[in-house]
């Protein structure tokens, strides 16, 4: 795009009211015919190196018959050597049809996970769950390993997703006989799930009365599709079966669209009961198979029975030709649908009108992203789901899982901090039909506590700015055309309760000053931050300031530099402390897993110079002792308003609830700045447990000591970890307990407190409360755990194996003949949490810990390491890891560690 000049604003829509109507008859499930999909190939691969399973062949013909009736051609293979990159690129979707143990090799892994990350499809049937169990990536391409069966035996399946083109066909429960599959961990926190199983309806099912048995997720950039069902041969002529097969292959071959996000804490409002409900004008809407079908006209048909602040609504529809509906929101009690029309926003559904009345558009106000729109609608006669998300004055709306458009209220008549839902009946001949009304509330209309995120472009006054097209951006739009003395305000973003300010920007031009002003464009400067030019206009980054004083009002940023275009903001981010007695957000955060923290880094900023950086007698701020470089630099461990801040955000983003902080002594460097770290901690929520270090002179009596000083000193403060499983009592690791071999002093402490030992030899743990390993090598081969975790769990004791994403510490300890262990692009992680959950290998852990967050010199640090660090010095970086690229690559670790931290708290719960 060029900056050099600026574009006009377009004209605003004005206002409009209308009257509602509405008429239909009910539409029941695949009546109408599916227009065909442009034609494409499909790989079905059913190799098998364990059981065997009498129905390949009939599961590979009714595939082929799909594919001849629904334009697909089908390849059918067992040779593993199908699996190439090249190979894989001709087609749309590979099916697993049943296949059993290890059926690839690593670099036939390497290629299917390329595809997949590349926008290809995965389709798993039946034992494409027991496949590949030395493969971490698998389990979450499939979705869950298989873990055990009962006899053959009708049971009742209940269809929780008729919207997506496997299960639109099924009624609300659907019984048949098969071999029902139980997993070894609940899938639901990382799928989306199509059916579960009623384990009343059957004997065997093992999975706590919820049993997840067909599910749907994205993968990479692509899809991934599984259903347990398929195991008998009779089900591959069951044409009800065959269409669910269908309608898997179609999603994963990116055809059928579908919200396969994963999805937990919604409430229905409508799921085939109307209470709550009431019709305001004429006309009516019939409910027949919990759907809804407009009838008559014109009306609004209205949730009365509670206004909503801020919310995420999701709903299925579905019209059959050129139709017309709408979803209202925001608007207030009241008979006569015009006030919906009047102080309202209607979401539109209508194939064909202007583009700010069609499928999506804020009605009269803003069009949707129309290629967005048009990519990921499904046509007429087919499902469609919305989600609306209401924040504040902000509503986004997505269609079938991608954001289609993003609004911002500024009229003053309306307002979406407030108000009913409904949907809208709007004459005879437009027919549309309405499933699985649900809503999840986020907290209310108010930002405070927590971050709000705003897009840049939805500015509601400005000097100088425009919207500024980027594909790479949310929404696909910026605020742009950025030149010196312009400004933008945001009367949607109050400041109040704001610490820190953070927006993603991009500059190919030089650059320059961003201004965090509050109430007005002359207002008092909360904050303000320098923007380089980054290497282009699409090549966002990310820049932070702290918000000084106690900020008010709305936001205002105003913009200064040199001559021409400077710099174009995506999005800004005010951060506010969480509520540290939120319910919501201690369900967020697992206080079981634990993340050793190091706060021994220094630089001349704070500490007066580099402390730590320079190990393996490097000379930072540029060269420094690690082989990976941190996102943040050489930061500062006493910088508690930047990179200790940043550093809670980014545990809180991991799911982690505790760091274990490295402690060095009483007086020392890492004392010193344990309060500051403790009052970051605290403001979000993250709890601070303690990693007792071998100092010189460390003896067991003067840990009894540390623990006793710890407790007196810092015990009282909000951030200080107790555990609530273990009578509330602080924890305190100990490294390197191997050192001391009489520990008879810790029973003075150990009563109230719980302290571990660093070893698996439980004939070293006399005294203790329990053991943890730290050593990240070790966590691949899992070397005693089993034994550890069954000794621990039989004596009450505490079991914390370390897992790591790898090891590497040449550039810190040159010459060092410690072995290294290579990331493989997160295969190292997966396999170590995987080892460490288990049974069979990691013995029941109680908690586990991480190692580390930030341990930057033995490279084993899950802190974003940065996507570009300085040239010449041979820095490696995350990019490749679980399929990201660039700094897209930079938060994989920390996302990685939230998706094991939702699956050990699953089988914790189990």
């Amino acid at each position: 795009m060029f900056h050099q000049l600026r574009r006009l604003p377009s004209a605003a829509a004005s206002a409009f009211v209308v009257a509602l109507a509405i008429v239909g008859a009910f539409l029941t499930p695949a009546v109408t015919a599916q227009a065909a999909d442009p034609a494409y190939k499909v790989l079905v691969f059913s190799k098998t190196a364990g059981f065997r399973h009498d129905s390949i062949p009939a599961g590979t013909q009714a595939i082929r018959d799909l594919g001849a009736a629904n334009n697909f051609t089908v390849t059918a293979t067992e040779d593993s050597a199908a699996f190439t990159t090249a190979n894989l690129a001709q087609f749309k979707t590979v099916v697993f049809l049943s296949t059993t143990g290890d059926v690839l090799n690593d670099t036939q892994q390497s290629a299917l996970q390329s595809y997949l990350d590349g926008g290809g499809g995965y389709v798993g049937v039946h034992a494409a769950a027991d496949t590949e169990y030395g493969w971490p990536q698998y389990e979450g391409i499939v979705g869950a390993w298989f873990k055990s069966h009962p006899a053959i035996q009708q049971a009742t399946l209940k269809t929780e997703d008729r919207t997506h083109a496997a299960t639109s066909h099924l009624g609300q429960t659907w019984s048949r006989s098969d071999e029902w599959y139980n997993y070894r961990t609940n899938p639901r926190a990382n799928v989306h799930v199509l059916q579960s199983l009623d384990e009343g309806s059957y004997n065997g099912g093992e999975m706590s009365g919820d049993h997840p048995i067909t599910w749907c997720h994205p993968q990479g950039n692509g899809r991934s599709f599984y259903t347990g069902l398929g195991h008998t041969t009779e089900s591959y002529a069951d044409p009800a079966f065959r269409s669910l097969l269908l309608g898997g292959i179609r999603y994963a071959a990116g055809f059928a669209k579908a919200d396969c996000r994963a999805e937990t804490g919604y409430t229905p409002l409508y799921n085939g009961s109307t209470t709550g409900w009431s019709q305001a004008g004429p006309g009516s809407f019939t409910n027949t198979d919990a759907t809804l079908t407009s009838t008559g006209g014109m009306g609004l048909y209205w949730y009365q029975a509670k206004e909503f602040k801020s919310y995420s609504l999701k709903l299925d529809w579905r019209m059959p030709g050129d139709d017309n509906s709408g979803v209202f929101v925001g608007f207030p009690s009241s008979t006569d649908p015009n006030s919906a029309v009047n102080q309202g926003y209607e979401i539109q559904i209508d194939a064909t009108d202007t583009p700010d009345r069609t499928t999506g558009s804020i009605y009269g106000f803003k069009s949707a992203d129309l290629a967005a729109r048009d990519g990921a609608l499904n046509p007429p006669g087919a499902w469609n789901t919305y989600e609306i998300r209401v924040e504040g004055e902000r509503l986004q709306v997505f269609l079938n899982g991608v954001k289609i458009n993003d609004f911002t209220n500024t009229d003053p008549v309306r307002s979406l901090q407030q108000g009913y839902i409904g949907i809208q009946n709007h004459g005879t001949g437009d027919d549309v039909s309405f499933r699985n009304i649900r809503i999840k509330e986020l907290g209310g209309g108010n930002p405070n506590p927590g971050p709000s995120t705003y897009e840049g472009e939805a500015y509601t006054s400005s000097a100088g700015v425009q919207p500024a097209d980027h594909a790479s951006a949310s929404g696909g739009r910026t605020l742009g055309y950025i030149e010196n003395g312009d400004w933008a305000g945001y009367s949607q973003a109050p400041l109040n309760g704001a610490t820190n300010f953070t927006a993603r920007v991009s500059s190919g031009g030089s650059g320059g000053t961003l201004q965090v002003r509050s109430g007005s464009a002359t207002g008092t400067v909360l904050g303000s931050v320098t923007i380089p030019n980054t290497g282009g206009w699409e090549n966002f980054r990310t820049v932070s300031t702290p918000l000084a004083g106690s900020p008010s009002g709305p936001v205002f940023l105003t913009f200064t530099g040199g001559a021409g275009s400077l710099f174009d903001i995506d999005t800004f981010t005010l951060d506010r402390p969480a509520a540290l007695d939120a319910p919501a957000a201690k369900a967020a955060l697992s206080n079981n897993v634990h993340l050793f923290y190091y706060p021994w880094y220094g630089s001349p900023a704070k500490y007066g110079s580099y402390r730590h950086w320079q190990q393996g007698g490097r000379t930072p701020p540029q060269d420094i002792g690690a082989d990976l470089y941190p996102k943040l630099g050489a930061y500062d461990s006493g910088d508690y308003t930047g990179a200790v801040a940043q550093h809670m955000k980014w545990v809180k983003q991991s799911g982690a609830g505790v760091i274990v902080y490295s402690w060095w002594g009483r007086g020392g460097y890492e004392d010193t700045l344990a309060r500051g770290v403790l009052d970051a901690a605290q403001r979000e929520g993250i709890k601070v447990a303690w990693h007792i270090e071998p100092y010189s002179g460390r003896t067991a009596a003067s840990v009894v000591s540390d623990i006793q000083y710890l407790n007196a000193t810092y015990g009282s403060h909000p951030a200080y970890y107790r555990d609530a499983e273990h009578n509330n009592r602080p924890a305190f690791y100990i490294f390197e307990s191997l050192r001391i071999t009489d520990w008879t002093a810790l029973d003075q402490v150990t009563r109230t407190n719980s302290v571990l030992a660093q070893t698996t030899d439980t004939s070293k743990i006399a005294h203790f409360s329990g053991l943890y390993t730290y050593d990240g090598i070790a966590g691949a081969t899992a070397p005693g755990w089993k034994q550890a975790g069954d000794y621990a769990r039989a004596n009450g004791l505490i079991w914390a194996p370390s897992v790591a994403p790898g090891y590497i510490d040449d550039r810190a300890v040159p010459g060092n003949t410690t072995p290294t262990l290579g990331r493989a692009n997160g295969a190292t992680y997966d396999k170590e949490w995987n080892n460490a959950l288990d049974t069979a290998i990691g013995g029941s852990p109680t908690w586990v810990s991480v190692t580390s967050f930030n341990e930057w010199h033995e490279g084993s640090s899950i802190e974003p390491a940065s996507s570009a660090p300085p040239g010449g010095f041979g820095y490696q970086t995350f990019s490749g890891a679980y399929g990201r690229t660039g700094a897209n690559a930079e938060n994989a670790y920390l996302d990685r560690t939230k998706y094991w931290v939702d699956q050990f708290s699953a089988r914790r719960v189990r």
